[in-house]
């Protein structure tokens, strides 16, 4: 028997260029979560279109104004972390679960206000790691596996040593000097495939455009489409609901039944 894995997509800063995202996404029929702020330095979507896109995917919090939460005063903090999941809830008539720190961002105070808000998870920016959600506090705490972007060494080690993952340590030391992020994807999916967990893809769709990677984007997005049959791709929050099933509130939030294990013969 394989162990159980599954794959997940998350997109920051709710770029009007989501919506090409999410246009590729359906096409490749992958799922996935959109986390988006009111306001951004390069623009969001409008209200309309939030609301069209929650239709098929979830949408999840990244403050109002794209605040980097370590960098505000705790009262903008409570502000930005509350106001954000009352926004996009009227907005889209829909539970707003997930909360994503701008720039990956936060310390315990902010999961606290987290917390009290009523999400229910965070995801970070923790690279190359296979792991299913983990606890923090009462929240479940996301990390991620590539970033569609290329990072240099200091960047890896820097994100590493700050978690101080010696098994993300291990997996850069074995296939992060892949510069290329499609190249190490496919290392890294074989690598889930082999041992379990979430394959984790993420990134901000202003950096696929400012690096003209749509294309390149497309054929890892066609490398895992074409693996649906072993393996299932969820919403981050489907993901939480599969790794914590004793949650009551994932477990009435996602369409997915976290019952049943993803287990491939």
């Amino acid at each position: 028997m394989q162990p159980a894995m599954c794959v997940t997509l998350s997109w920051d800063d709710g770029h009007p260029l989501d919506s090409r995202i999410a246009d590729m996404m359906s096409r490749h029929h992958l799922r996935g979560t959109f986390y988006i702020p009111r306001t951004a330095e390069r623009g969001t979507m409008r209200a309309a279109q939030i609301r069209e896109l929650s239709q098929t995917f979830e949408v999840g919090a990244h403050t109002l104004g794209h605040v980097v939460l370590t960098r505000a005063h705790d009262r903008r903090a409570h502000e930005e972390i509350f106001g954000a999941r009352k926004w996009l809830e009227d907005i889209t008539g829909k539970p707003c679960l997930l909360f994503c720190p701008p720039g990956g961002r936060y310390a315990a105070r902010h999961v606290r206000m987290v917390e009290q808000a009523g999400y229910c998870g965070i995801r970070t920016v923790e690279l190359l790691s296979l792991d299913w959600p983990r606890r923090e506090g009462a929240l479940l705490s996301m990390p991620t596996s590539v970033q569609a972007w290329s990072h240099d060494a200091r960047s890896y080690l820097q994100n590493i040593a700050k978690r101080r993952s010696f098994r993300n340590l291990w997996r850069y030391l074995a296939h992060g000097r892949a510069a290329d992020w499609p190249e190490l994807s496919r290392i890294v999916f074989a690598e889930a495939r082999r041992q379990g967990g979430v394959f984790h893809l993420w990134a901000h769709s202003w950096e696929i455009e400012d690096c003209r990677a749509w294309k390149r984007l497309d054929d890892v997005m066609r490398f895992l489409a074409d693996r649906r049959h072993e393996t299932p791709a969820l919403t981050n929050g489907e993901v939480c609901g599969v790794g914590a099933p004793r949650s009551p509130a994932f477990a009435a939030w996602t369409n997915f039944d976290s019952t049943t294990p993803i287990v491939h013969s």
